[in-house]
């Protein structure tokens, strides 16, 4: 094919949004087809996989407030933003925008419904966010990562399709490696899992804490009780005593 579809992604500036976009975009990457990303300035910081010469950069903005003169600047950056998208699709001619949610989603998938460009949103929590709670209306098709979330809007739910959240290829490697369990006086391998901007405190302090437990454990000199039905877990920590419970009776071992 000498010159397949474009499709447009539009993507929010943080992890969440745009990850599952690059996911898709290797699929369809995959499949011969052409790929751009339309989102803001954050976006630089977060992909492996769009490069600058791959990004149309849409002006955007985000309502944090209800003051009418904040609620005003917002609606004009989207307006705004919604022309310069409009003349990127007119230079680009994609065959449709899919969107992934949050504020940088709004100005192109609105230009899209106004030249009449194919438009789908895809959202990964179990309620709408408010941006494509906005486009929903809107688009053409609407993929969900969770059942249910649209059942009880019957306009909508006649256009939505329980999708899953696309993964990238290093998540599926990542999730395709045998588990190991842990050894005695072994590594302790601790994965911390959040979302969004606000979960990057818990990265840059979990595992520095958890470094110092042992250690502040070994120092400690008083009492501990563990308590667990796990017994891989006891095979796993060094204990001064042990007790176990079984048919109503306490032993010590």
């Amino acid at each position: 094919m000498d010159n397949p579809p474009l499709i447009l992604l539009a993507a929010g500036g943080t992890g969440g949004h745009l990850f599952p976009a690059e996911a898709l975009a290797v699929e369809l990457i995959r499949r011969g087809l052409r790929v751009r990303l339309a989102t803001d300035g954050r976006a630089l910081r977060y992909s492996g996989l769009f490069g600058k010469e791959s990004i149309e950069l849409v002006p955007s903005a985000t309502v944090r407030s209800r003051n009418p003169i904040s609620l005003a600047q917002t609606v004009l950056m989207l307006g705004y933003g919604t022309l310069v998208a409009a003349n990127v699709m007119r230079r680009l001619k994609p065959a449709a925008v899919v969107g992934f949610g949050g504020y940088p989603t709004l100005p192109p998938l609105v230009a899209a419904r106004m030249l009449g460009v194919p438009g789908i949103i895809h959202d990964a929590n179990a309620v709408l966010g408010r941006a494509n709670r906005f486009l929903s209306g809107r688009v053409n098709a609407i993929a969900t990562s969770l059942p249910g979330v649209l059942d009880r809007d019957p306009a909508l739910a006649g256009k939505a399709t329980t999708f899953g959240t696309p993964m990238r290829p290093a998540i599926l490697a990542a999730a395709a490696v045998k588990y190991t369990p842990p050894e005695v006086n072994g590594p302790l391998r601790l994965l911390v899992v959040g979302g969004s901007q606000g979960a990057r405190v818990m990265s840059d302090i979990v595992p520095p804490a958890i470094e110092q437990l042992e250690q502040a454990l070994d120092a400690y000199d008083g009492t501990l009780l563990l308590v667990t039905h796990d017994r891989r877990m006891l095979d796993t920590v060094r204990t001064d005593r042990r007790w176990q419970v079984q048919d109503g009776r306490v032993t010590e071992r």
